[in-house]
């Protein structure tokens, strides 16, 4: 399989304190194995464009040549009063074409190896505002705010809707438009103290919603908070951190439609102790 795949940046500062960011990209997934090696570059004008899928693989599974285009646009200004602001747009696109094997029952009653062709086409736009503010030498908070919505029409071009096995529970669909919406937000407040010690206190909201599903699937709407607090070597050569996640114990149903980093389900003491040589 080939595939041209041109791919543009743009990174502008019309300012001393104003970065302008854009992107454009086009790439062609591996087979097998394969999905996990990149030749090209791994991002473009700070965009990421090296994706193993960007169908989420616990819903469409491998995606062996899968095809993605990617749009980028991004915001970043720094204000005098220690006030640091980004706006950025994202658009994620990606089509496979395969053959999803089935078995054909013959007039003679034998059912032999067989394949019907699944069209797949997946869109998720994401909208990013982010907010930081420098409180005097030692304080800091900051906000950040995304806001995404994944689309996925999941096609059996040569199935004819309504026969078997249309009796399964859930039935079999031959068409199919499932979409979701995340709201996600962190807030934060960190305290570094000249001696290298520092604190960092955050509270993570995220709420779901879905549609297109057989069976009502509702989301999930939760809050988690976390603490952590490290100290850092002089010249930073080390640094060790501390903390909690998830201190209020809450679990949480996402759906894998819209991608997401994992959460911890539990109450999670952790540790770290990292080198720099």
């Amino acid at each position: 399989m080939d595939h041209v795949s041109p791919k543009a940046g743009l990174i502008w500062t019309p300012g001393k304190s104003t970065i302008v960011r854009a992107a454009y990209t086009r790439a062609l997934a591996g087979a097998s194995i394969d999905q996990s090696l990149q030749l090209e570059p791994s991002q473009v004008a700070g965009f990421l464009q090296s994706f193993r899928s960007i169908i989420p693989e616990s819903v469409g599974g491998a995606e062996a040549g899968a095809r993605f285009e990617t749009y980028g646009v991004s915001l970043e200004q720094k204000f005098p009063t220690g006030t640091y602001m980004g706006l950025s747009g994202e658009i994620l696109n990606s089509k496979v074409r395969r053959s999803f094997g089935v078995f054909e029952v013959n007039f003679a009653g034998y059912a032999d190896p067989g394949g019907t062709r699944e069209h797949i086409n997946y869109r998720e736009r994401a909208l990013l505002l982010t907010f930081n503010q420098l409180l005097g030498d030692e304080w800091s908070v900051g906000a950040r705010y995304r806001l995404s919505n994944s689309d996925l029409r999941d096609d059996f071009p040569e199935v004819i809707p309504g026969l078997p096995p249309d009796n399964l529970i859930p039935p079999f669909r031959p068409t199919q438009h499932l979409s979701a919406t995340l709201h996600q937000l962190d807030l934060h407040t960190i305290y570094n103290h000249r001696s290298g010690f520092f604190v960092q206190l955050q509270a993570l909201w995220n709420r779901q919603s879905n549609k297109g599903y057989f069976a009502d699937m509702p989301g999930d709407d939760f809050w988690q908070f976390g603490a952590i607090a490290g100290y850092r070597f002089p010249r930073r050569k080390a640094e060790l951190t501390l903390g909690v996640l998830n201190f209020t114990d809450q679990d949480y149903r996402l759906n894998p439609l819209t991608l997401y980093d994992e959460l911890p389900r539990g109450r999670t003491f952790m540790s770290q102790l990292r080198f720099s040589f």
